[in-house]
């Protein structure tokens, strides 16, 4: 699922990136960290974020918004609009979240990747977005690639293999 003649458009961490078909976006390492890909099934356009943290509101330093699911989550929809897109013709996946560090209990405050997720439902749903496929939790890293052509997001880990969602 490489681009075929679009782009391979890297999404680092704490970064939002938008394209369309035939671009594949893609973000590496997600851990507790969570993958948010939007995406407009007719138009072929999607946005990747690769978000730390839950929430900008908690946040001492404001500085980079697409850090935090909810701004994260924010910036793309603005983004997709300004390419004619509205938030109920989307649809969304979700990937990572882990738990990766077993020392913490999952009830823990700390149990960032759990927070993660929650909070990525909490927003999508605010805008009715219906995620449609997701690949979250465990306690294992993630690479996605998020082909704009079809939608579907090819998840890579070291110890799990490969899958499609």
């Amino acid at each position: 699922m490489e681009a075929k003649k679009g782009s391979l458009i890297e999404v680092g961490m704490a970064e939002v990136r938008v394209g369309s078909f035939p671009d594949v976006l893609v973000t590496r390492g997600l851990g507790s960290c969570i993958g948010i890909a939007i995406y407009e099934p007719r138009k072929k356009i999607g946005a990747l974020a690769h978000a730390m943290l839950p929430s900008i509101a908690n946040a001492k330093a404001k500085f980079n918004p697409a850090k935090y699911v909810d701004s994260a989550v924010s910036i793309m929809i603005d983004e997709l609009k300004k390419r004619g897109v509205q938030p109920h013709q989307l649809v969304a996946k979700l990937f990572g979240g882990a738990h990766m560090f077993s020392s913490i209990p999952l009830d823990s405050p700390f149990n960032v990747g759990g927070k993660n997720i929650d909070k990525a439902r909490e927003i999508l749903a605010s805008y009715g977005i219906k995620v449609v496929g997701e690949d979250t939790g465990g306690n294992y890293g993630r690479t996605i690639f998020f082909d704009l052509d079809t939608g579907k997001v090819r998840i890579k880990t070291v110890f799990q293999g490969e899958k499609e969602v």
